[in-house]
Order: structure tokens, then sequence, then C-alpha cells
């Protein structure tokens, strides 16, 4: 990149050097053409290195700042321009003399016509100059135009991926319903069945019932359940895995603050809260799974800390619903929420920071 910066500099001097080397051999053709002969190398050398001063000047430090100020303000910095143009003019012109460079001392001439050829080059050089620095403008205008239409563009595929995303992640959601439905329907007849002829199934038939139509409820139009909602599911997810291994688990789920008028998106807590019984070390009594969840207000800090399972071979890890969960926060929460997994050999911390 900086070797392209250089070469792009390089390439930019090399083209205004070629123009001036033209421009000035014109002029001297012009007055050979016009005079027979040509004048003292000397007095170009003076002449252009002022012009030259006076065009880039004007182009890079009088223009940038006069543009779209008070015009009171404009002509003054023009004044000042063009006094500071004739004065280097005359001092070079009286060190030239000095020096025996100059034939006749320049304060002989005659001060009208100084003051008009000093006027017409200052005139002359300040056109051009004026021209070069709204081209230069143009293009760099042009140029940050593009540049914001760029990123407009980008951001508009950025947009249309997270979208895409977002909606293979709810087709997958809606994927997952199906079975659900099913077993919902089925679960209500064993219930009833199980009233009759095993009553101690009863409890934990209804907690996977109230799981399947919390799956099943239709979601508000602005995606979000109560997140009192969200928190019991987790109490019954937990509880009906207490009934799978009798009561065994190592768990403890801690709710600190108010939930009254917070909402969340469904199943964002209930996630990570299944991978526990997947990879977690539930019956580890020295180390207790912990899941916590802290209210202040509106920001919610959600904890899980747990052990990894050793005693049997882990389910294998697709990262399926962790991913889809990134997906729907950033879709739904972002710049207001934030996730941390902290992992080691043996211990597994998920911390989730939102704003609800």
């Amino acid at each position: 990149m900086i070797f392209a910066i250089t070469s792009e500099k390089a390439k930019f001097y090399r083209a205004n050097i070629f123009v001036w080397t033209l421009f000035i051999t014109y002029e001297i053709m012009i007055v050979y053409l016009m005079r027979g002969s040509t004048g003292p190398l000397s007095d170009y050398v003076s002449s252009y290195a002022l012009n030259i001063i006076l065009f880039y000047a004007n182009s890079y430090i009088v223009w940038p700042r006069i543009y779209k100020r008070p015009l009171h303000i404009a002509i003054t910095l023009i004044i000042l321009e063009f006094a500071a143009y004739t004065a280097l003019k005359f001092i070079f012109s009286e060190i030239y003399f000095l020096f025996g460079l100059l034939e006749t001392n320049p304060m002989d001439n005659p001060i009208f016509l100084s003051i008009a050829a000093t006027v017409y080059r200052f005139t002359y050089f300040f056109g051009l100059s004026t021209g070069y620095w709204f081209v230069l403008n143009i293009i760099a205008q042009r140029k940050e135009i593009t540049d914001l239409e760029k990123n407009k563009l980008l951001d508009q595929i950025n947009h249309q991926e997270l979208k895409k995303k977002l909606i293979n992640s709810e087709i997958a959601y809606l994927k997952s319903q199906i079975n659900p439905h099913f077993l919902f329907n089925t679960l209500n007849f064993l219930h009833n069945t199980a009233i009759k002829t095993s009553p101690q199934l009863t409890r934990p038939i209804l907690l996977l019932s109230d799981i399947m139509r919390y799956a099943l409820t239709e979601i508000p139009k602005n995606g979000k359940v109560e997140l009192s909602e969200e928190l019991e599911q987790i109490a019954s997810f937990i509880d009906l895995n207490q009934f799978r291994f009798d009561h065994n688990l190592q768990l403890s789920f801690t709710i600190i603050g108010n939930t009254a008028n917070l909402r969340i998106l469904p199943l964002i807590l209930l996630t990570p809260v299944e991978n526990i019984f997947k990879y977690a070390d539930l019956k580890n009594a020295e180390h207790p799974v912990k899941i916590n969840v802290e209210i202040n207000n509106n920001e919610m800090q959600f904890t899980i800390n747990n052990r990894k399972i050793r005693t049997r071979k882990p389910f294998q890890s697709h990262g399926v619903g962790i991913k889809n969960l990134k997906l729907r926060l950033d879709a739904y929460y972002p710049e207001s929420h934030e996730i941390q997994i902290i992992e080691t050999a043996d211990n597994y911390t998920f911390k989730l920071q939102i704003t609800l």
C-alpha cells in the first residue's frame, strides 16, 4: 500500500514537471517568434519560479481557505496574495540587479508598466491555478461520492446477508417446531393415560407439555416474549431433567432482580441452558452447575458456569445452537449485547450481557 501511494505521488510529480516544461517552452517560443530573440535565462528562472510558487500557493493554500467563506475574507486573502507576489517579484529583481544578472535596475522602469505587467501575470497564473484547483476539487468530490456509494452498497450487501442468515435461522427454528407440535398433541394423550396407570409420570409429562406449548406459542409481532416466561421455561426444563435423572442433578438456578415489564426474544436463554445437559458434568457435587440471572433495570447478566463432562462420551457439538443464537442477537440487539465464552480444559463459562 505504501509503495502504491509513493508510486502515485511520483506519477503526480512527473506529470506536473512535464506540463510545466511544456508550458514554459511554449511561452519562450512565443516570445522568440514575436521578438526574434529571447531574454536572459536568469529572467526566466526568477519569473517562472515566482509564478510557479503563486500557482501552487493559490491552489493548495488560498483557495481551500476562501472556498465557501464570506466574500470579504476571500477578497482580503487575494489582495494579500497579490501584495506578497508583487513584493517577491521586486525583491528578486533587486537581488538579480545587485549580482549583475540584470543590466538595468528594475526601479528605473516606468512604474505604470511594471504594475500592469505584474497585474497581468498575477491574474494569468491566478486564473490557471484557480482552474487547476477546481478540477482537483471536483475529482476529490467525485471520489468521495464514489466511496460513499461504495460503502452504502457494502452496507446494503451486509444487511442483505444478515437478513438472509436471519431468515435461514428462522426457517431452522420453524422446522424445529414441526416435531414438537406433533409431540404436544401426543403428550396430552399420554398425560391423560398416565393419570390412571402411572401417576408419577404426570408431572414430567406436564413439564414437557409446558415447554412444547411455549415453543409453539405464536410470537408477538415485535418477536419478543415476557422475560418471566422465558425464565419459567428454564425452570421447567431443569425440573424435567431432574425427573430424568432421579433428582440427582447438581444444579442451581438463581434469579436476582425484577423481571416485570421486561421482554426478550424467545429461547435466547433456553438454548445455552439446553447445552448444559449435553456437555456439563451435572453430577459433580463439589462443582455444581450454576445458572445465574441478574437484572438491574433493563440490563441483564446471564451466566452459566459448569464443569465439563468426563465420565461419558459427550455429545458431538456442531455449534448450530450458539451460532443461531448469535445471529438472532445481532439482528435484534445490535450494539446492545455481548457474549463471552470462557473455556478451559475443565470449565466452561457462558456470559450474556444484554440490554432489554
